[in-house]
């Protein structure tokens, strides 16, 4: 999208070295017509442009433009006027792979100290790029405003940088694009903005040309790195080199052909920003009242979403990104379901979820809490299926679940916690887990699955603590089996608890500690307000155990404790 610098500030790029060169002192404005320069790949032609209150007389400014220096830099940072107008511009660049044509109106440079400018205004302008594989984009922005414009920091952007480490300086102080309009040739897509805001911009030239890097982009296969080893590194390099305070962006539209053709799909973003855009990442990100209206029939919406302290750099380097923090509320799903029937949808929806990240291992966290309300899923509109059967026949026509989670690692004693992990559901019960693992090492969290799975296998279970509240489901489910079974709740609770206690204490091995087990589980069935059960082995049970030893065994080399509240 021709946004920020390129609506009106990077333009200013294309014709200052000309218009500033052409400055008269005085009064008087200074005119200068059919003006041709070529910078790069890019040829920009000014039909026609005024200049007031020039700081240089008119020779030494015709000195400059006439000269042929090539630093523009230099030329600009002498520079300053008054008002600098240009009607209208346009530019065109080739390379490789496109052709890019555009065209400014009525730019306005007010205010210009040593190549600064206090105002560059703009009434906006249209660019289209047309690939040499046929493909046509057009590009349209409206009228812009920027306070604070460096245009020899602009200046200095158009060069390579040679300077692994040189520094990104102020460029943009804040720009306001009215709106902006991205489609294809075809409209089978098109992307549409309200206002957009970006303020405190910074950058640096790159170390590989944009143009290049594009070029580069459209031609890697992914399937084969190797042919273009160094592209992840310019491109992390790129994105390291522009950093911006914030990104605001009013309604943020898309709608396009979907299959088929004839029912199309739209998008829409009510509100989407940025806070400290830098390093490849961004402190915030966040999208507020999204829909989609897809091509299926299918609808989402979310009221927000956002990422702290997100970095895309990892996946430069074949990871995933790393962030800290994820937020999201008012999220509904209503999508079709076509392998069950024309009239199943699949409808769920959360109220708030959000999760936690820290402690970070390079790009793996090793701590860890999350928490999900009212995460509701509409069972009666999926339909008598394999899934949903059994909860419509016990009488549940929604699942409503709220819950949290949490986990550690703890490097010192190379332990590792979970939880507590806690679920809460609507007329069933709660349940709540913590376990606790030991010999967790770093190897853990290697980013070689080969290595993690390893080392996870040489990790021990030291402890669990469960423990089971409530008697919603228990009822429902002992109800059911009654109704089936053509005998009364009663017999149907007692014939489970025994049923259930017989297992377990067969399972482990009819021991101490299975038989302790077996009949909490029972007390609980008879009257099912609340079960514990607590597992320790202080030297740990590991996978090879679980292999070598039968079950029995195992559990009753545990510490065991188990109880039920009738």
């Amino acid at each position: 999208m021709r946004i920020s610098i390129v609506a009106g500030v990077a333009t200013s790029l294309s014709f200052a070295s000309i218009a500033f060169s052409s400055l008269a002192a005085g009064e008087k404005p200074v005119t200068l017509d059919n003006v041709v320069v070529t910078l790069g790949a890019t040829t920009y032609r000014i039909p026609h442009l005024e200049i007031e209150g020039a700081n240089l007389p008119w020779a030494e400014l015709a000195k400059l433009f006439l000269s042929g220096d090539t630093n523009v830099v230099a030329r600009l940072a002498r520079v300053s006027a008054r008002r600098i107008a240009v009607p209208a511009m346009s530019s065109e660049s080739r390379n490789e792979s496109r052709v890019t044509r555009a065209a400014y109106r009525n730019l306005l440079f007010e205010n210009v100290v040593s190549g600064r400018a206090a105002t560059v205004h703009a009434d906006g302008g249209e660019e289209t790029v047309e690939s040499e594989k046929g493909g046509v984009q057009h590009i349209a922005w409206g009228v812009s405003e920027a306070k604070g414009v460096d245009l020899v920091g602009i200046a200095r952007l158009a060069a390579t940088r040679s300077e692994a480490d040189a520094p990104l300086k102020p460029v943009v102080d804040e720009e306001i694009v009215d709106s902006t309009r991205v489609e294809n040739a075809g409209g089978d897509f098109v992307v549409t903005t309200g206002r957009v805001r970006i303020a405190g911009v910074r950058g640096r030239a790159l170390q590989t040309p944009a143009d290049k890097l594009v070029e580069r982009l459209e031609k890697f296969n992914p399937a084969k790195p190797e042919d273009d080893s160094a592209l992840m590194g310019d491109l992390l390099d790129a994105l390291k080199s522009f950093e911006a305070a914030s990104i605001d962006v009013d309604t943020v539209a898309m709608t396009g052909k979907g299959e088929p053709a004839a029912k199309p799909f739209a998008s829409k973003i009510e509100r989407f920003g940025m806070r400290k855009v830098a390093g490849a990442g961004a402190g915030e990100i966040f999208a507020e009242d999204f829909s989609l209206r897809a091509s299926d029939g299918g609808n989402l919406s979310v009221k927000r979403f956002a990422l702290n302290e997100l970095q895309f750099a990892p996946v430069l380097r074949g990871a995933y990104p790393k962030v800290e923090r994820v937020d999201m509320r008012g999220f509904s799903a209503d999508l079709p379901d076509p392998k069950t029937g024309d009239a199943s949808r699949i409808k769920f929806s959360v109220e708030n979820a959000s999760a936690t990240f820290e402690n970070f291992l390079e790009t793996t966290p090793t701590k860890f809490s999350a928490s999900i309300d009212k995460f509701i899923v509409d069972l009666a509109a999926r339909g008598e299926t394999q899934t949903t059967a059994r909860f419509l026949a016990l009488g549940y026509r929604e699942l409503a679940l709220s819950g949290l989670a949490a986990a550690e690692w703890r490097e010192k004693a190379a332990e590792a916690s979970l939880g507590p992990v806690a679920i809460d559901a609507k007329d069933m019960g709660a349940a709540r887990l913590s376990a606790l693992f030991g010999n967790v090492s770093s190897a853990a969290f290697s980013s070689s699955p080969i290595i993690s799975r390893a080392a996870t296998l040489a990790t021990s279970v030291k402890s669990i603590d469960l423990t089971l509240e409530g008697n919603g489901l228990v009822d429902s489910v002992l109800a059911l089996e009654a109704k089936e079974q053509k005998i009364s709740v009663d017999k149907a609770r007692s014939d489970y608890a025994k049923a259930a206690a017989t297992a377990i204490a067969t399972l482990g091995g009819n021991g101490a500690n299975a038989r302790r087990v077996a009949d909490a589980v029972s007390a609980y069935i008879e009257k099912p307000k609340r079960l514990h059960l607590r597992l320790a082995a202080p030297k740990g049970v590991n996978a090879l155990d679980v292999l070598t030893r039968k079950p029995g065994e195992i559990l009753e080399s545990l510490e065991v404790e188990a109880s039920a509240d009738k």
